[in-house]
């Protein structure tokens, strides 16, 4: 196996959902390094594809986003891929419904606003956690 293959096979894969273009920029900016690549996307249908065709080792997922809400994207994702640990991420109201999807599939919940430097701390310890 050449040396490109076996970096790319030990590479961690993060999966960013949001429709803030900022804070898409900013995970990527604060999560890419040598050893994680970071795949941003806008909307719960492209991140649906995307974990259609490519393994993550962790998501972060917005709650409210146009078309398809955080909650069905979850359990979407969690179907397709159930070792994924996904990360919920709102600024806004959790109901009683959100709440309990959540606490079905969702690996843990976070409140914006967040400091990037924390988010960063957060995803290295769950991608280094071993997997099941």
């Amino acid at each position: 196996m050449g040396l490109d293959q076996n970096k790319n096979m030990n590479m961690k894969r993060i999966l960013v959902v949001d429709d803030e273009q900022l804070l898409l920029q900013g995970f990527n900016k604060a999560l890419h390094t040598e050893v994680t690549e970071v795949t941003t996307v806008e909307t719960g249908e492209a991140a649906l594809s995307e974990v259609a065709s490519s393994h993550f080792h962790l998501c972060f997922l917005d709650v409210y986003l146009p078309g398809m809400d955080g909650t069905e994207v979850l359990k979407r994702i969690k179907a397709i891929s159930p070792k994924t640990k996904v990360i919920i991420m709102t600024a806004g109201i959790i109901n009683d419904t959100m709440t309990k999807a959540i606490e079905k599939n969702a690996h843990m919940f976070i409140t914006k606003p967040f400091d990037l430097l924390q988010v960063k701390m957060l995803a290295k310890s769950i991608i280094d956690e071993p997997e099941l």
